[in-house]
């Protein structure tokens, strides 16, 4: 057996995720002439779990090789419009995200509304990673439907995609964000802080407090202080910086702002 076949057999074989991506960077780095074909064959002829590897594998080989951007852009594109199952999806689409044509987010776009919540993260990372700025309507929309998403992880990465990521602004991004303002999940919740924060808007202040104020406060939170630079948030740094859980140069910098006299007002 080859050098590759070997990887790739190993790869299908494992069911440990660590163990699985070690085998696929060392596919692309020690095959690098082979992988594209192998992969190509995969996507036409294996199972979904071969569909699923190979899809992974093409991903990963962009981000070390961008020259093969364009022909893997074209087989993901062939593969996801023929695909069904919903683990091969789900990684068809992420690889597309890695790949960075914007044209493939009309492929996209269908999936927001997917049943398979693997899928549907997929989805967020690929419109995040793919939308140009400032975002279109469409990437727009998809983002803000999938902050609502049932599952955790889809409502974190697209909060970040849409305050983070993108400087988008409105209503109704707002309304996005302070509605995860609350939200069960740590980290979509400090996204949204984070967004509102950047977006001056007023009505993170007293969720900001209640964040800093948290056992669980992280240097996200202090970020979204330092860009929100509203005096009424100093109680609750000068409380964190005794504490100690904070990073001190976060902190610094977050009191800083909010002392500054000379800031103008959120608005």
């Amino acid at each position: 057996m080859s050098q590759i076949g070997s990887r790739i057999e190993a790869a299908l074989g494992t069911y440990d995720n660590e163990c699985r991506w070690e085998l696929i960077d060392a596919i692309v780095s020690e095959c690098p002439d082979d992988v594209f074909e192998v992969s190509k064959q995969l996507l036409r002829e294996g199972d979904q779990r071969a569909r699923t590897l190979a899809a992974d594998i093409l991903g990963r080989l962009v981000t070390v090789d961008q020259g093969q951007r364009m022909r893997v852009s074209q087989t993901l594109r062939y593969a996801l419009a023929a695909e069904r199952e919903p683990g091969p999806v789900a990684s068809m689409v992420a690889a597309l995200g890695h790949v960075g044509d914007p044209a493939t987010l009309d492929l996209v776009y269908p999936l927001v509304g997917h049943g398979n919540a693997e899928v549907r993260l997929a989805v967020a990372f690929a419109v995040a990673t793919l939308s140009l700025q400032p975002l279109g309507p469409q990437s727009r929309l998809a983002l803000i439907r999938l902050s609502r998403d049932d599952n955790s992880e889809v409502r974190d990465w697209a909060t970040h995609a849409l305050g983070t990521l993108s400087d988008v602004d409105g209503p109704d991004v707002r309304a996005a964000l302070l509605a995860r303002a609350d939200d069960d999940c740590h980290e979509a919740r400090a996204e949204a802080l984070f967004g509102l924060a950047v977006r001056r808007d007023p009505r993170a202040v007293p969720h900001l407090i209640r964040a800093l104020q948290s056992p669980h406060v992280r240097g996200l939170e202090v970020d979204a202080a330092a860009a929100a630079a509203d005096p009424r948030l100093l109680p609750a740094l000068w409380a964190l910086k005794l504490s100690g859980l904070a990073d001190s140069l976060r902190l610094r910098r977050a009191i800083d702002r909010c002392s500054a006299s000379e800031r103008p007002p959120m608005a």
